[in-house]
């Protein structure tokens, strides 16, 4: 006798992105690591709903919180793959990449300017740290990546400017801002409101469609590997293992 039928579960595309570069290799474990823990939360969402025999009808809370938790991994997944590889290939870039160079020159332009925003008085800082540092390219590159990794990343504004400064072309990865930004604006409001509907009046929280919740959660992936494989595609790839003696 056979015995009962396992339930297929709900699963995240298989996420199929290798590392050709040694500058990408922990940006692809930051993507891989982020990709596992939303599919971990989206089989969880759905052994909650088998558990209670996978009723019609409303999610509970619990299995909203489930897919809430999945997008804002995935958001977590895009921002930390994003400034890895700012943190480990800008710097190689800037060697070998000319739309990467033009991002950073126009950075230490608006920088160094002595007009508003940055105001004579920071220019002068850091023109003055720069000049007396032993490498006045890498101190201006610091300043750079500490720019473009200060802040989050939930938004296409600052992520077309990450992509400008690792010269990847916003449109051949997928960076299209009408279609992100209602992905950021119901991540945001999960992080920062906690879901709910201040405008009800009982203050419920809003009610996320199971479908709609995938689907932005593998546009968010689909991003981050997009700009993942274009670093690493411009990048030098790892020296071949050398072959061991006899």
């Amino acid at each position: 006798m056979t015995g009962p039928a396992i339930p297929k579960l709900l699963v995240l595309p298989v996420l199929t992105v290798s590392c050709r570069s040694t500058h990408c290799e922990r940006a692809h474990l930051v993507l891989t690591t982020a990709h596992a823990s939303a599919n971990a939360l989206l089989k969880a969402y759905e052994l909650a709903r088998l558990q209670r025999g996978r009723p019609k009808g409303m999610t509970t809370d619990n299995e909203q919180d489930l897919l809430r938790s999945m997008l804002v991994m995935a958001a977590a997944g895009l921002d930390a793959t994003a400034k890895q590889l700012v943190q480990d290939g800008l710097p190689a870039l800037l060697a070998i990449d000319e739309k990467a160079r033009n991002s950073f020159e126009k950075f230490v332009a608006r920088r160094l300017s002595f007009e508003p925003p940055a105001g004579s008085a920071a220019a002068i800082k850091l023109l003055a740290a720069t000049l007396t540092s032993p490498s006045p390219q890498r101190r201006l590159i610091e300043e750079y990546v500490d720019h473009l990794t200060g802040g989050s990343l939930q938004s296409a504004t600052s992520l077309f400017e990450v992509a400008a400064a690792l010269g990847a072309e916003p449109s051949s990865i997928g960076l299209v801002p009408n279609e992100l930004q209602p992905v950021f604006e119901t991540r945001n409001m999960i992080i920062h409101e906690l879901d709910i509907n201040l405008n009800s009046r009982t203050r419920t929280r809003n009610v996320r469609s199971q479908g709609q919740m995938i689907a932005n959660t593998n546009r968010l992936f689909r991003l981050a590997v997009k700009l993942f494989e274009s670093v690493d595609a411009r990048l030098p790839p790892k020296a071949p293992k050398a072959k061991a003696t006899k």
